[in-house]
C-alpha cells in the first residue's frame, strides 16, 4: 500500500513541473556615465522559475535604472512574471490580457551599490504548444552627473558667505 502511494506521489510531482533557479553575471557596456545591455532574458520549461542577474563592469555608487522585460511566449499568458526586485526594491509587474504579455517596468529606479535583479515567474504547460517559453529585454544604467550650474551656484554661495564674513570682521 505504501509503495503505491509513493509511486502516485512521484507521478504527480512530475506533472506539475519543477522550480528552476538560475544565476547570471552580465557585464554592462558603455560608460563612464551610461551603461547598458540587451542580454537580460532566459528560456524556461513548465513550472516556477527564479532568475538572478548581477551586473558588473561599471563603477557608479548610485545609479538610475531604466528598462523593460517582456514575455515572448507564443501562447497568450504562457509565461507570467509573479514578482521582480532590483537590490530588494519591488518593481512594477503588469500582465496585459489583451496581448497575453507579462511586463516588468524599470522606470527611473534609484539604487545604490552593486546591482542585483531577481525575476520570479511561472510557465504554464499548454497542450499542443512548445514546452518552453522565454522573456527578454533591455537594462540601462545611468549615474547621476551634477550639472555645471550646480557648481556655479555653490561657488556663488561660498563667495557671498566669504564676503559677509570679511565685512563682519571689519
Amino acid at each position: 500500500m505504501k509503495l503505491h502511494s509513493l509511486v502516485m506521489a512521484a507521478a504527480l510531482c512530475g506533472t506539475f513541473g519543477s522550480a528552476m533557479a538560475e544565476t547570471f553575471d552580465i557585464g554592462l557596456v558603455g560608460g563612464p556615465y551610461t551603461w547598458s545591455t540587451h542580454e537580460v532574458g532566459n528560456r524556461h520549461g513548465a513550472g516556477d522559475f527564479s532568475d538572478t542577474y548581477t551586473f558588473s563592469d561599471y563603477t557608479a555608487a548610485t545609479s538610475i535604472v531604466d528598462g523593460t522585460l517582456t514575455s515572448t511566449a507564443t501562447n497568450l499568458g504562457q509565461l507570467v512574471f509573479t514578482s521582480a526586485t532590483l537590490n530588494g526594491v519591488a518593481l512594477d509587474v503588469t500582465f496585459y490580457p489583451m496581448f497575453g504579455r507579462s511586463i516588468i517596468s524599470l522606470d527611473s529606479v534609484s539604487v545604490t551599490g552593486p546591482l542585483t535583479l531577481v525575476i520570479n515567474g511561472t510557465v504554464k504547460a499548454v497542450p499542443g504548444v512548445a514546452a518552453f517559453a522565454s522573456y527578454g529585454g533591455d537594462f540601462n544604467v545611468a549615474s547621476p552627473v551634477s550639472e555645471p550650474a550646480t557648481y556655479g551656484m555653490l561657488l556663488g554661495g561660498m563667495s557671498v558667505l566669504a564676503f559677509a564674513a570679511r565685512r563682519r570682521a571689519r
